[in-house]
């Protein structure tokens, strides 16, 4: 007759229905004791966050602001930030330019402004030019959006072309259902 196997650490099979039960319930006690901590916790922050938003502080601010504390390599934020900033150039938002001295940031010089809207209807592919084509805003919008058309066939085709090689090196790698030619 096979002697049992020794029950590993943790393993409760060997115990008795009122072994597991006791079990069960010593650590249920901490564990739904510390859940009332949490949600008192959590009803705690939500009051914060309300008292922030009742002065004018979006809960975004106080997101980005903890995610700035806590990290430890401060160069990722401002990656981050460098990024969104060239996410929210592509859509014409005014990030990349100097805000005048008065604090005006909707400010942009005309020409300026068309031609970045002009690039984000050639990056989408969308849209008309809204100015006449005849005035000095008309012609930006126009060269901004054959600017970003010409771009985008060309960054497309730059990276179809690196896709497609890296899938023919792929494909290439020892193939288990290639039929060696040569045999």
């Amino acid at each position: 007759m096979a002697k049992a196997a020794k029950a590993e650490v943790g393993h409760n099979s060997d115990l008795t229905p009122e072994e597991r039960k006791a079990l069960f319930m010593d650590h249920f006690k901490p564990i739904a004791a510390q859940h009332e901590v949490v949600k008192a916790a959590q009803a705690e922050y939500k009051r914060l966050r309300k008292l922030a938003k009742a002065d004018k502080i979006a809960g975004w601010e106080i997101d980005h602001a903890l995610r700035c504390a806590e990290i430890e390599d401060g160069s990722i934020m401002v990656d981050r930030m460098k990024r969104s900033a060239e996410i929210a150039a592509w859509f014409a938002l005014p990030v990349d330019f100097q805000p005048d001295m008065f604090g005006d940031f909707s400010r942009e010089h005309g020409e300026d402004l068309a031609r970045k809207l002009g690039r984000k209807a050639g990056a989408t592919g969308e849209g008309s030019n809204p100015y006449d084509e005849h005035t000095a805003n008309g012609k930006a919008w126009a060269k901004g959006w054959e600017e970003e058309q010409k771009a985008a066939r060309i960054a497309l085709q730059s990276a179809m072309e690196k896709r497609n090689r890296a899938k023919d090196e792929l494909i290439k790698k020892d193939d288990p259902f290639e039929v060696d030619q040569a045999a």
